[in-house]
């Protein structure tokens, strides 16, 4: 199906949608959500703390903490790092950088901690700021660093990182769409302070909801373990007496609850085949794609280091109708999507507030507006690319 041909104008329907996620949860995911229904023991159970160290395990992190979503897994990491920061250095109004194309949570969490999120342009063939994009807006006000690795492509992380220690600036990366991708054979989320993934029901895995935060910091993890629980200064298994605790800072209700954890133990074990099922099928797509004159792939499969979660075209033409497109494939059957809508300091929230001008952003305000997000997913297989391409 190529949706550059008059011919997509068929008003042909059809019976079977390429859906553009679809989670695959199977028997296996069912049998350990009913352990934890039959021991009745909901949170503070042995499904959350065993999901951590397998997490750990299989991608090759020093500390995981379960949240109940990556969005939570953002706002906990910088209320942690910049209250941390903030009592040594006062600061009126402290800005954290972070990209101008990513998912509105990743500032949101700089917003909801009382800091100013700072946009960064991105690159038009990855989608990711670049170390160079990010130090041209550091300021004496710049306590921090949040870099997206966009659509499983990691970013400039290595330089990043160190723009960070040399700035002494804490840095958290937003991994909520490439789980597995490293850089230099190390995985990403262990090159800054921390690093955060999402479990969303259409993400790489999924535990219904959730997220994961990884980090080298024993000190550090231990304060997150805390402060995604209320604050408290014992969990429910190390209360000597029970409902006697004590509270000795602020705290969220961040807790990853044992349903999602028991998801989350069923799906890693299956997370290899679901990236290798991924990977088949953006080769496959690409192949398919690559000799159309009117797009753009971007980034590509040879990327070393890289996982993958969708297939993202740019339309070179801008006189193309993106939407129209989309309708017109999904008249045909075919699911799409956008990553991202628009440049976050285009949202409404953000020009009201700051007065952004997305002319600052033209790369992000390309990708867009331009942009169209194709399935790849492990519910899919060589026959739905064919029939998407």
């Amino acid at each position: 199906m190529n949706p550059f041909n008059t011919n997509i104008l068929k008003k042909v329907r059809r019976r079977t949608i390429i859906k553009f996620g679809s989670p695959i949860v199977e028997l296996q995911e069912r049998q350990k959500i009913m352990e934890v229904l039959d021991s009745g023991i909901f949170v503070h159970g042995s499904k959350t703390t065993e999901f951590e160290d397998q997490f750990s395990g299989s991608f090759g992190y020093k500390n995981s903490v379960s949240v109940a979503s990556c969005t939570a897994g953002l706002h906990l990491a910088h209320h942690c790092l910049s209250r941390s920061y903030l009592e040594k250095k006062t600061i009126d109004v402290p800005e954290v950088l972070c990209p101008a194309m990513t998912h509105v949570a990743t500032s949101h969490a700089i917003e909801l901690c009382g800091l100013r999120p700072v946009f960064v342009d991105c690159e038009l063939e990855t989608g990711n700021s670049s170390c160079e994009q990010f130090e041209e807006k550091i300021s004496n006000k710049t306590i921090g660093i949040a870099p997206m690795h966009f659509n499983g492509v990691p970013c400039e992380i290595n330089e990043i990182s160190a723009l960070a220690k040399e700035k002494n600036l804490y840095l958290v990366e937003d991994c909520a769409i490439s789980l597995g991708s490293t850089k230099n054979s190390q995985p990403v989320g262990t090159f800054g302070d921390c690093g955060v993934f999402s479990f969303h029901p259409v993400k790489q895995m999924t535990t219904g909801e959730g997220g994961m935060i990884v980090t080298d910091n024993d000190v550090f993890a231990n304060k997150l373990q805390y402060t995604r629980a209320f604050g408290v200064d014992r969990n429910f298994n190390e209360r000597k007496i029970p409902g006697q605790y004590e509270v000795p800072f602020l705290g969220f209700n961040y807790r990853m609850a044992e349903i999602p954890a028991a998801m989350g133990i069923s799906q890693l074990q299956k997370v290899k085949k679901f990236q290798a099922s991924r990977k088949n099928n953006y080769i496959a797509l690409e192949n398919n794609l690559k000799h159309l004159e009117k797009i753009k792939i971007m980034g590509c499969s040879d990327i070393i280091g890289r996982t993958f979660y969708t297939l993202i075209i740019l339309l070179k033409d801008s006189r193309l109708n993106r939407d129209l497109i989309i309708k017109k494939m999904l008249d045909e059957g075919v699911q799409t999507s956008i990553y991202y809508p628009s440049p976050v300091p285009r949202f409404l929230f953000y020009q009201k507030k700051y007065e952004y001008d997305s002319k600052d952003f033209p790369n992000a305000t390309s990708i867009s507006d331009r942009s169209i997000a194709l399935p790849i997913g492990p519910h899919l297989g060589l026959t739905e690319m064919k029939t998407i391409s």
